[in-house]
Formats: C-alpha cells, sequence, structure tokens
C-alpha cells in the first residue's frame, strides 16, 4: 500500500533558511508578494475593488512581538487554505480558481507561508473570499506542524473582503518583527510597487500629539523613477541623482537609461564617481517591481563595472529562492542588448567634449578599455579619445598615428629606460604596460590603416646622433676593449651622441634574445639536470641579446673611453652597465650585485691612492700690495 511522505516542518523551515534563502529578512518579502497577488487577482475579478496593502507591529498579552499584514484582495476559502497553506510547494498560480498561468503575480503563497515560519511560532490566518456564498475562515499554523482551520459563519460584515495574516515571533526572532526593522525591510522590497502599501508608525507632529497616536507611512512609490515625466532634461536629472543617492548612498556623474520592450525591461544606469575594480558590478533588479536582489551582477555584462543599474523586469526567471536569476538564454540576450545601449551611450557622448565625457576618460578609462577589446567601435573610440602615457606626453593613440608610425614598449620598465631618450631624439614612443593596453595596441596592429609595432633596439639606435668619422676612429680601440670586458653579459658596446647629457650610458635589449640569454644562464647553471633538453629551445646564436650604448656627449663617457686597457676602465665600464641595467627597472642577480662592489671598489682604490694637489693658498690684500 502506497503511502505519502511525512514533512517536518522544523525542518523544512531550517532548510530553507540556510540553504534556500539568504536569511529571515526574507519572510516579509514574501508576505508582501503574497499581498500583491492577492489583490492583482481581485483587481481582475473586480476593477472597482480597493487595492490596499496594510502592515502594522504590536505584540501580545504575553509581551511576544507581532505582525499584521493585511490586505484587500481575493481572500480565500476554507478548501484554498486547506490546499494552499498545509502543501509544501503548492502555488496559488497554479489554481484554476486563481488564475491559472497568470504573467502578473509574483510568488508562491504556500512557500511564502512557510518561510514565515523562519521568524514565527505561530501564524494565524484570516480570510474572506471575493467569492460569492462564502464565509470566512481562519487558519492558524503552529511551528510544531500542526494547523486548524476554522470556518466563522457568524463573523459578520465587519470581516473584510481580503486577508489578514498575523504573525507571533519566535523569543529569538522578535527583533525582526520591530516596526523600523518592518518599516525598512518594506522600502527594500516593495518600494517601486504600484500599490498603496503603508506601514503603522507613531504620529509625528513635533511633538504635539499624544505617545499612543499612530498614523500610516507609505513606503511605495505610484510610479518608476527613471519613467516620471519632468518638465525639462535638467529636472529629470536632479531628480534621478536624488534617487541613486536614496537608493545606492553616491551621487552619480550621470545617468544611462536602459530600455527593452519586447523583453519587458526597463531601467536606469548610474555612473559611479569613483573608479572601481573589474567584477564588482552590483545592480539591483526588481521583478514586476517587487526586489529581486540588490546585489546581482549578471543582469548586464562583467565590463559594465563602472555603473550601477536599477532594472525592472517582467520576463526574466529567478531562482527558486527569488533572490537571484536563472542565467539562461533569455537573460544572456538581455545582457547582450543593455550592454549595447551602454556602449551606444558611450560612443555618443564621449566624443563630445564636455565636463562630463572629461570626468568619465579621466576616473573610468579601465572600464573602457576593458570594453574597447571586445568591441571594434568601441577600440576607434578609445583610440580617438583616451590620452595614453607616451614619451611625448599624454596623447591619444590616434594622435601619435597621425604622426606616422605608432610605436610602444609592452613594459612600463622599458617606457621608462627608452623615454628621456627618445623624447630628445623626437621618437614618439607609447607606454603600453598598464592592463589592457598591449592587447588594445595588438588588436590596432590589426584594423586597416593603422601601423603599430613594439619597439626594438635598433629602433632607437636609427634615431641617435652617429658620432664623425674622426671621432669613431679615436673611439674603436676603446669600444674594442669595451666589448671584451662585456662579452660574458652576452652584451655589445657602441657609441652614440645622445640627450641627456646626463645620462652616460643606456642599455638596449632584444625581447627574443632576451629569452635565449635566460636559457643559456640557467643551462649554464645546471649542466646536467637538463640533460640538453635546454639546447632544443635555445636555437642558434643570432648575435649579442644586449647593447650598452654609451653617449658620446657624456663627459663621464668620454674620460672613461680615454684610458681603455686599465683596471679603472673595467671597473668603470662594469659599473655603468649595471647601472644602466638598474635604470631598465631590473633587478641584479647575487654574481650582479658583487661584481658591483667589485667595480666601485677598484673605482675607490684608484681614487683614494691618486695624488692630490694642495688647495691654493689664499692671498691677502697685505701680500698684493706688497708684491706690488
Amino acid at each position: 500500500m502506497s503511502e505519502r511522505f511525512q514533512v517536518d516542518l522544523s525542518g523544512m523551515v531550517d532548510l530553507l533558511s540556510r540553504h534556500l534563502y539568504s536569511g529571515p529578512q526574507v519572510y516579509l518579502r514574501e508576505l508582501i508578494q503574497n499581498a500583491v497577488d492577492a489583490v492583482t487577482a481581485r483587481a481582475a475579478m473586480d476593477p472597482s475593488a480597493a487595492v490596499r496593502i496594510r502592515l502594522q507591529t504590536g505584540a501580545d498579552e504575553v509581551g511576544n512581538a507581532t505582525l499584521e499584514v493585511s490586505d484587500t484582495g481575493i481572500g480565500l476559502t476554507s478548501d484554498e487554505a486547506t490546499e494552499l497553506l498545509a502543501t509544501i510547494g503548492r502555488s496559488s498560480k497554479r489554481d484554476a480558481a486563481l488564475g491559472t498561468g497568470r504573467a502578473e503575480f509574483i510568488g508562491q503563497f504556500g512557500i511564502g507561508m512557510l518561510a514565515a515560519f523562519m521568524v514565527a511560532e505561530e501564524i494565524e490566518f484570516t480570510s474572506r473570499s471575493a467569492k460569492p456564498g462564502t464565509v470566512p475562515i481562519r487558519w492558524q499554523g503552529r511551528a510544531d506542524g500542526t494547523f486548524d482551520v476554522t470556518e466563522l459563519p457568524d463573523a459578520g460584515p465587519e470581516v473584510e473582503i481580503g486577508t489578514t495574516v498575523r504573525l507571533t515571533a519566535r523569543r529569538d526572532m522578535s527583533h525582526w518583527l520591530a516596526n523600523e526593522t518592518v518599516i525598512g525591510l518594506a522600502r527594500e522590497y516593495g518600494s517601486l510597487l504600484p500599490f498603496d502599501i503603508a506601514v503603522r508608525v507613531p504620529f509625528e507632529d513635533g511633538g504635539h500629539g499624544a505617545p499612543e497616536e499612530t498614523t500610516w507611512r507609505r513606503v511605495t512609490e505610484p510610479e518608476l523613477p527613471w519613467r516620471i515625466e519632468y518638465p525639462s532634461g535638467s529636472a529629470r536629472s536632479r531628480a534621478l541623482t536624488e534617487y541613486c543617492e536614496r537608493t545606492f548612498g553616491f551621487t552619480p556623474l550621470g545617468h544611462i537609461d536602459l530600455e527593452l520592450p519586447v523583453a519587458g525591461v526597463s531601467g536606469v544606469a548610474f555612473i559611479l564617481p569613483q573608479a572601481v575594480t573589474p567584477g564588482s558590478g552590483q545592480h539591483r533588479v526588481y521583478m514586476k517591481r517587487m526586489l529581486l536582489s540588490a546585489r546581482t551582477d549578471r543582469v548586464l555584462p562583467e565590463w559594465a563595472f563602472f555603473i550601477r543599474a536599477v532594472i525592472d523586469s517582467d520576463t526574466l526567471s529567478p531562482t527558486a529562492s527569488r533572490e537571484q536569476l536563472h542565467d539562461d538564454e533569455i537573460l544572456l540576450g538581455v545582457r547582450d542588448a543593455l550592454g549595447e545601449q551602454v556602449k551606444r551611450w558611450a560612443l555618443d557622448t564621449l566624443r563630445t567634449p564636455s565636463r562630463l565625457t572629461q570626468q568619465v576618460l579621466q576616473t573610468h578609462h579601465l572600464a573602457l578599455r576593458a570594453i574597447a577589446l571586445t568591441d571594434s567601435d568601441m577600440l576607434s573610440l578609445v583610440s580617438e579619445v583616451l590620452p595614453f602615457e607616451t614619451s611625448d606626453g599624454p596623447m591619444t593613440l590616434a594622435a601619435v598615428a597621425a604622426q606616422g608610425e605608432l610605436v610602444y614598449t609592452s613594459t612600463t620598465e622599458a617606457f621608462h629606460r627608452v623615454a628621456a631618450v627618445a623624447r630628445a631624439q623626437g621618437l614618439v614612443v607609447v607606454n603600453a604596460g598598464y592592463v589592457y593596453d598591449s592587447d588594445l595596441l595588438a588588436k590596432l596592429a590589426s584594423k586597416p590603416g593603422w601601423n603599430v609595432r613594439e619597439l626594438t633596439s635598433s629602433d632607437l639606435v636609427q634615431v641617435l646622433g652617429m658620432p664623425g668619422v674622426e671621432r669613431e676612429m679615436e673611439a674603436a680601440g676603446a669600444l674594442s676593449v669595451a666589448r671584451g670586458v662585456l662579452a660574458d653579459e652576452d652584451c655589445d658596446a657602441i657609441l652614440r651622441a645622445f640627450e641627456p647629457e646626463t645620462v652616460p650610458a643606456m642599455l638596449l635589449r632584444d625581447s627574443e634574445g632576451e629569452h635565449k640569454r635566460d636559457l643559456d644562464r640557467e643551462r649554464g647553471e645546471t649542466p646536467d639536470l637538463w640533460d640538453g633538453l635546454l639546447d632544443s629551445f635555445a636555437g642558434e646564436s643570432q648575435g649579442r641579446t644586449r647593447t650598452l650604448v654609451l653617449n658620446d656627449r657624456s663627459p663621464v663617457a668620454r674620460r672613461l673611453l680615454a684610458s681603455p686597457g686599465s683596471a679603472v676602465f673595467d671597473a668603470g665600464l662594469r659599473s655603468l652597465y649595471l647601472s644602466a641595467v638598474m635604470l631598465a627597472g631590473e633587478g641584479l642577480r647575487s654574481a650582479e650585485s658583487a661584481a658591483l662592489s667589485d667595480s666601485l671598489g677598484v673605482l675607490l682604490d684608484a681614487a683614494l691612492h691618486s695624488p692630490v694637489e694642495p688647495p691654493a693658498s689664499p692671498t691677502s690684500d697685505t701680500d698684493l700690495d706688497a708684491d706690488s
């Protein structure tokens, strides 16, 4: 014989609170959803019926906190109450008498009432159905899993059509039914609902009213804030700014309207006044104007982290907890469409110089770079309006490209190594060492009309000044000795004339050669460990991987080249080389640090043991007079 499953109510409540809902606070959302569905069903049956939802806190005779939620909705009969409230998962939306498949309903009645047990020890449900010939009923459920349904044939006309749900709090949950908590939760979840929802609060009249007097405070707005008509665009902007300040707590740089009628989606996005990290986008999403979640990431693309959006939808599918969205094809389409609207706003707005444009570019350049990586139109926009660091100061990529070839360094260290010299020689180099920049320039290189490439050592060598033939012959011997000294470092030495003269030497590197150099060094340190494996990667030598460019305009370099073949020359050259390595942004290895220390020691010894001419004695005016 088949038997029905037995459900432990306390176990179900624990399951809801720990694994389905984010916390006990959702109990009020579920009760408001039930009331909204009830008044929606009543309005469909009788458009002239009152639409009203009221919340009132209090205490029972022994001091336990209570909350009453009353509505003028369709109500329930005795049979409906038994079926909907005692059957776990039963939904009023699936009930033929209450409107099967009605899209305007928000929640599931049975689950919503069950959620109330997260904070309540007892729930009393009094209702009068709008169906003719029915009598009021009272349903009483307790946390131990028992319930009673009683018909009230003698209740009389004082029991109006509609429903009143009365919660009696558990002793450890009384704070969830406190008046200020209820007001806050009602505003949080239901502020955009198009119904008259109010909470009873103490009367406030400047202190003249009696303490026991109360009044109703409405917590809902009759119209979506972004759809209210205003006399001017500036008035609308001010109103939306105030709404953003109330909702998110910041003053936005501006706003972007979001509208997708085909998917029943509308809203507004606010531009953050400060930069944030990628992946931190948290948007408020409403389902049929009831808050679904204040922290939803997937409704807009990941790159839209520079805005905070408020979105209302009639079509997106919530999860079972009604606190997140199902990541289905509809959500994917909505996300892409809203992303296109944000991009279109950027394309239409940021090409026009304005205070807003300047603020957005300064604050959210990282987000714009992220969008440009995946969108060709945004890539063009970024190249036109976004300033990049160059050796000639901040410039747009389009301005650099207009001068001819666009040359860049892929690391900030490489840029700082060559920037001063490149600027002095009239070569514009873009610093692409920041996040996204190298990828952006690589994408630009593939676009027609763009001549983009990474800086190489030969670029600087070609623009540096060549010494005259006589000077080149004069320094040839010293350069030959210098190449021998630097041979162990796989470094060549050449002589060029460049500004500034305060830089005695500059190190140029070839990226592919550097890779081979590292392999050679590791192979030399552990010849037996790799057993020739690194040899297959090294390939054949293509010349030295580094070049030390000595500056013929620097007094230090000229003095060094004037005395080759001595210990002081070797030490001085190594000091210049290792200083150039550090200026290139590299750290010194232990062997290099030791070599620098040894070189400085040689230079100090030579300086300390060289004869020092005594200073000339001062000549007094008396002596001058005597000599004369």
